[in-house]
């Protein structure tokens, strides 16, 4: 199971399993980014393929992001890692209406990119991982119902690489090939280095 598989690589890495999956983590509306340039307080981090989904009344709609998370901090306090780095969301998202008879064919994935390289870092299908439905069932069992206008990031795939990759810049994508129809997201990382230490 890719959940399994992404919470062994994180073991890995000296970061503790979550006491439960899917495990549930607030972020402040500050905290999201359309940009395609971040600022990071480290050299490193890393990002993440991960679906996410909005919902409108009585539409549910599926978009890319990516969960970027400052990987030091995450070995002492993972909620704050993932406050200390903004989460990046695509401008694009499809109906699910449209894409759920094929649910399971849709595929991620992303790419790492530094030093000259371009290296495919995850790469999966949404077979692996709960459905929209049971997805938001579990959020709203939570305690907020209410789930409208509210960004939901799902979970990523694990790593093809042997361990994280600390690039300067993330690309994702989600690509239908029934329809072949994708998402993509992009955006570069730069450390904040003013000041010497």
């Amino acid at each position: 199971m890719a959940v399994r598989q992404h919470i062994e690589e994180l073991a890995k890495e000296g970061i503790e399993p979550p006491p439960m999956v899917p495990m549930y983590f607030s972020k402040p509306a500050w905290g999201l980014s359309l940009e395609r340039e971040i600022q990071v307080q480290g050299p490193k981090t890393s990002g993440e393929i991960e679906f996410v989904l909005l919902v409108d009344q009585d539409e549910i709609y599926v978009g890319a992001g990516s969960d970027h998370t400052d990987r030091d901090l995450e070995k002492l306090d993972i909620a704050k890692s993932k406050l200390v780095c903004p989460s990046v969301i695509g401008k694009k998202f499809w109906s699910y209406r449209e894409i759920k008879d094929h649910w399971d064919q849709i595929e991620l994935r992303s790419w790492a990119l530094g030093d000259g390289q371009k290296v495919l870092y995850q790469e999966s299908t949404m077979a692996t991982f709960l459905s929209p439905e049971a997805l938001l069932e579990k959020v709203r069992a939570q305690g907020k119902l209410d789930l409208v206008d509210v960004p939901i990031f799902c979970g990523t795939s694990p790593l093809l690489t042997n361990g994280f990759v600390y690039a300067d810049r993330f690309e994702a994508e989600i690509f239908d090939p029934v329809t072949e129809r994708r998402i993509t997201l992009g955006y570069n990382v730069n450390v904040i280095d003013w000041f010497k230490v």
